[in-house]
């Protein structure tokens, strides 16, 4: 399990790449969604992401967050090339769980009976 202060630590690094990478601000919204539902899930509180997602989300997580890149940071541009794409495809591999998880979040609070 990923614990929550290398989600939180994932969450500074990529809201960092969201703020100086003009392809990620048309995201800015879901990036913070998929962030908070991360840190939800490896709080514990959050028990509803597939195997498949918490995975790749592991994987990409540890590439966003290891010092070594591909594509070396310094490098003005390039530098975050690789970590826009991992964030783009973890986007995209989450998206409609990402919505499952708005949905969460409107409802738990809700007095709504569940029946199962």
């Amino acid at each position: 399990m990923i614990s929550a202060k290398k989600v939180k630590k994932f969450a500074k690094s990529v809201m960092s790449a969201v703020e100086s990478s003009p392809q990620l601000v048309s995201c800015r919204e879901d990036i913070k969604t998929l962030c908070a539902m991360l840190y939800d899930w490896a709080k514990g509180d959050y028990k509803y992401i597939s195997k498949r997602t918490a995975v790749i989300a592991g994987i990409c997580i540890a590439y966003i967050i290891c010092p070594i890149d591909i594509i070396p940071g310094f490098v003005p541009v390039l530098g975050q090339i690789d970590d826009v794409a991992v964030i783009c495809f973890l986007l995209k591999v989450v998206k409609k769980e990402i919505g499952f998880y708005r949905i969460w979040l409107a409802t738990k609070n809700s007095n709504v009976i569940d029946v199962n």
